[in-house]
C-alpha cells in the first residue's frame, strides 16, 4: 500500500471536506516517517500547532475506523483495515455469485472439520429443546457442554449443529483434541470465512476482527474437545503453555455484544465459564447426565440381541450412570462373552467379579489429569464409599494443606465431572469409584512391596465408625485384595507377616506428626492377612456383605 491509497481509504472513512489540507500535508510526511519537528520546520508552522493537528486526525480516524490509531501505528492500522474491506468485497462478489448457481444438499456457509456421524442419536430431546431456547430465545453467545468422557457431548453438539442450520449464516464444528495453539486454529476459521485468504496478524487482533464479524454476522461456532487444552496435574481450568489465549477468546466471546453463539465441549468446565454464567445471564453451562432407561435399552437393542429383567436396566444406569460409551462397549463385551445375557453379566457385577479394562482406561485419562490434591480426595471417597459432607473429609483429611484447599479441590473435581453433590454431600459415580478402589489396590500393594510409602499415610483404609454393611465392602474390596496381591509378591504368609511387622516398626520410629494413618493401616492388613491365613471367613458370601468378623480392630494379632 503506497500513500495514495492510504489516503483514498481515510477520504472514504472520513465525512466529506473533513481531511483539510494541513491534515494531508501531515499525513503524507508521516507516511513517510517524518517527526513532528521536522514537519513543522519544512513547511514553517509552529509545533505545536502541528502537534494538535495531528491528534485531531488520528482522533477522527480511530472514531472512522473503530481502532485505536496513533501515529506510531497509523499506518499498521490502515493496511491491515484495507485488507479486510478488500477481503470482505471478495466474500460479498462469492455470495452474489453464489446466487446464481444451483447446488442442491450443498450448503457452502457450513465448515464441519470433521464429520461425526450422529445418524444412531439416543435421547437428549430435552438437552436439545433448552440449547435451542437458549440460542435462539434467550441469545446466549456463550454455552459450555459439559460432562465427563463418553457421556455424549460432542454428538450433542452435532445434533445441535444440524438442528439449528436454518438460524445461521455460518456453522463451523472444530475440534481440539489434537490442541492446535489458538493462532492456527484462528487461520483455519478465517481461512472458511474467507475463501482461503488470510493475513497473519497479532492474535489479540485476529480476536477483535473475529468478534466483530460474528456481530455483523449471525454465527454458530462449536470447538469439541476443548479439555486438551487445559494443564494436566492442576486443578480445573489452568490452561497449558501457549494456550492462555484461548482464555482470551473465550472471556471476549462471553462479554461482547453478539448475534452469534460459541457453544464448547469439554470435560471440564474453563474457569472464564464459571465466572460470566448464570440462571439469566447470556453465558450458561449445560451439565449432561446419562441416558434413561428407555434409552438404555434402545441403544443396547441396536447392538444386538439382548435378554434382561427390568431390574438389569435399572442397576446399569445407576452403576454406570447412563454413559452411552461406556454401555455401547458394555453391550458389544456382554453380547460376545454372555451370549446377551445382561442378567448373568449383572450376577458378576453386583459381586465383584467383572471388570473390563477398555472401561477403566476411559477413566484413566481423566483421572491422571487430577492434581495431587484432588486424586487424595478422590481416594477418600471411594474408600468412604457414601455421601459425605465437606466438615466429614476435613476431619478424616491428614494432609494440612489439603485440609484447607477442600473447598476449592471439591469445586475443581466438580468442574472435571469426576463428583457430583447429593443432599447428603459429595460422592462418587459407583464405576468410577470401583476404579478408584481399585487403584488404591494397585497402588498400596506396589508401596508395601517397595517399601515406599506415601499413600498408605494419607487415607485410612479401614474405618471401625462406619456402618456395617460399609465395613464389609471396605474388608472385600479393599484389605482383601491388598492382602491377596502381596500374598502373591511375598509368596508365603510368614514373609508377608514379617514384612508387615518390620514396616510397623519402621514407621513407628518416625516422629508421630509424620505417620499419618501408615501404622494403622499396617495393623489392620496384618489381620486381615492373620485372620484369612487362618481360614475365618470376614464377609459373607451374600448380596449384602455383612461382615461376619464384624468388626476387625477387635482382633488382637
Amino acid at each position: 500500500m503506497d500513500v495514495e491509497e492510504a489516503l483514498a481509504i481515510v477520504g472514504a472513512a472520513l465525512k466529506p471536506d473533513s481531511l483539510h489540507k494541513l491534515h494531508e500535508i501531515l499525513f503524507r510526511q508521516a507516511w513517510e516517517g517524518k517527526s513532528y519537528e521536522e514537519i513543522a520546520n519544512c513547511f514553517s508552522y509552529d509545533v505545536g500547532h502541528v502537534k494538535n493537528v495531528g491528534s485531531q486526525l488520528w482522533k477522527k480516524l480511530s472514531c472512522a475506523l473503530g481502532k485505536r490509531v496513533t501515529k506510531a501505528n497509523f499506518r499498521c492500522v490502515l493496511y491491515r483495515y484495507g485488507e479486510m474491506q478488500y477481503l470482505q468485497q471478495q466474500l460479498t462478489v462469492q455470495q452474489e455469485s453464489d446466487k446464481t448457481l444451483i447446488k442442491p444438499n450443498f450448503c457452502p456457509n457450513q465448515d464441519w472439520e470433521e464429520l461425526i456421524d450422529v445418524s444412531y442419536f439416543y435421547g437428549r430431546t430435552t438437552e436439545l429443546a433448552t440449547l435451542e431456547q437458549w440460542i435462539t430465545k434467550e441469545n446466549c453467545r456463550l454455552i459450555t457442554l459439559l460432562g465427563m468422557g463418553g457421556i455424549g457431548k460432542t454428538a450433542l453438539s452435532v445434533k445441535l449443529a444440524q438442528q439449528l442450520q436454518g438460524e445461521f449464516e455460518y456453522i463451523i464444528w472444530h475440534s481440539l483434541r489434537y490442541a492446535l495453539p489458538v493462532e492456527e486454529k484462528l487461520r483455519k476459521i478465517w481461512q472458511f470465512l474467507f475463501n482461503n485468504q488470510y493475513i497473519a496478524r497479532d492474535v489479540n487482533e485476529e480476536i477483535t476482527d473475529l468478534i466483530s464479524f460474528f456481530q455483523e454476522h449471525r454465527c454458530l461456532l462449536i470447538l469439541d474437545h476443548i479439555e486438551s487444552i487445559f494443564q494436566g496435574g492442576e486443578l480445573v481450568g489452568k490452561y497449558g503453555q501457549g494456550y492462555e489465549a484461548y482464555g482470551e477468546l473465550f472471556n471476549r466471546m462471553g462479554e461482547a455484544l453478539s448475534k452469534s453463539c460459541l457453544v464448547l465441549t469439554s470435560r471440564e468446565k474453563p474457569r472464564e465459564v464459571s465466572l460470566l454464567e448464570g440462571k439469566i445471564l447470556p453465558v450458561r453451562c449445560l451439565q449432561l447426565s446419562g441416558l434413561q432407561l428407555g434409552e438404555i435399552s434402545h441403544l443396547f437393542k441396536a447392538k444386538g440381541t439382548f435378554s434382561a429383567l427390568a431390574s438389569d436396566w435399572e442397576i446399569m444406569e445407576k452403576y454406570y450412570a447412563g454413559n452411552p460409551l461406556i454401555l455401547k462397549m458394555l453391550a458389544t463385551q456382554i453380547e460376545e462373552l454372555f451370549d446377551g445375557n445382561v442378567s448373568d453379566f449383572i450376577f458378576l457385577l453386583e459381586r465383584g467379579k467383572v471388570t473390563f479394562e477398555n472401561i477403566y482406561e476411559l477413566l484413566e485419562g481423566q483421572v491422571n489429569r487430577c492434581s495431587d490434591w484432588e486424586r487424595e480426595v478422590l481416594y477418600w471417597l471411594a474408600v468412604n464409599r457414601r455421601s459425605v459432607t465437606l466438615l466429614e473429609l476435613q476431619e478424616d483429611i491428614f494432609s494440612w494443606e489439603t485440609q484447607q484447599k477442600l473447598p476449592v479441590i471439591l469445586m475443581s473435581l466438580e468442574r472435571r465431572s469426576l463428583i457430583f453433590k447429593t443432599p447428603f454431600g459429595f460422592t462418587l459415580i459407583p464405576f468410577i469409584r470401583d476404579y478408584i478402589v481399585n487403584l488404591i489396590v494397585k497402588v498400596i500393594t506396589q508401596e508395601i512391596k517397595d517399601n515406599q510409602k506415601k499413600l498408605i499415610y494419607l487415607i485410612r483404609l479401614f474405618q471401625p465408625q462406619a456402618s456395617a454393611e460399609i465395613k464389609a465392602e471396605q474388608i472385600s474390596l479393599i484389605l482383601e485384595p491388598i492382602v491377596a496381591n502381596l500374598l502373591r509378591e511375598f509368596h508365603s504368609f510368614k514373609q508377608l507377616k514379617l514384612h508387615l511387622e518390620n514396616l510397623r516398626s519402621e514407621m513407628r520410629s518416625h516422629i508421630s506428626k509424620l505417620l499419618g494413618y501408615g501404622v494403622i493401616n499396617i495393623i489392620y492388613l496384618k489381620k486381615v492377612a492373620v485372620l484369612s491365613n487362618s481360614k475365618i471367613q470376614l464377609v459373607a458370601n451374600t448380596p449384602y456383605r455383612k461382615p461376619i468378623a464384624d468388626d476387625i480392630s477387635y482382633y488382637s494379632h
